[in-house]
């Protein structure tokens, strides 16, 4: 299995809610290739809420679970998707944690953590592999390339944090 799964103690309050979350750019070759499987939406991806803008402070809570996954040189952002929104199959490229930290992509660590408890429409794909049903404090962990997808077709705003790092 390419990737770790496992479940951490929810113990955080829902001020991610309120983050003031604004849309990423995506690569244009990553759009250009969904387009080319079908893909007709818009935008791609959810909004986010990320230390890349230097004004945002990331909750205490954020550093406890790096600590826990065991993940150093870490950088978090709080995703959120809404109803409709979508993330098709794709491997992240870390290419700005890469220059940063000098690292090479198969070293950097990818963790996932569920911020509530599943709710019908939401979806997390891995590895070919489809997750629902996830409580809030589950979580996955993955190294360098591996394919993985999200989406929303419910009614309520599916939160995650997202966590980048090395072992």
């Amino acid at each position: 299995m390419a990737y770790t799964k496992g479940h951490i103690s929810a113990n955080w309050n829902n001020s991610y809610k309120s983050f003031p979350y604004i849309k990423q750019s995506i690569k244009d070759s990553e759009i250009q290739e969904w387009r080319s499987q079908g893909y007709t939406h818009d935008s791609f991806s959810g909004v986010m809420y990320s230390q890349s803008n230097k004004e945002n402070q990331m909750p205490d809570w954020v550093y406890d679970i790096a600590d826990t996954l065991e993940l150093k040189n870490v950088g978090f952002v709080f995703y959120k998707m809404c109803t409709l929104e979508i993330m098709p199959v794709h491997a992240d490229h870390f290419e700005t944690y890469c220059r940063v930290f000098n690292v090479h992509s198969s070293e950097v660590c990818r963790a996932i953590v569920f911020l509530e408890d599943w709710k019908s429409g939401h979806y997390f794909e891995i590895d070919n592999i489809g997750v629902v049903n996830w409580s809030a404090g589950d979580y996955y962990v993955w190294q360098g390339d591996i394919p993985h997808a999200a989406s929303n077709i419910g009614i309520s705003p599916r939160y995650t944090l997202q966590i980048t790092g090395t072992k």
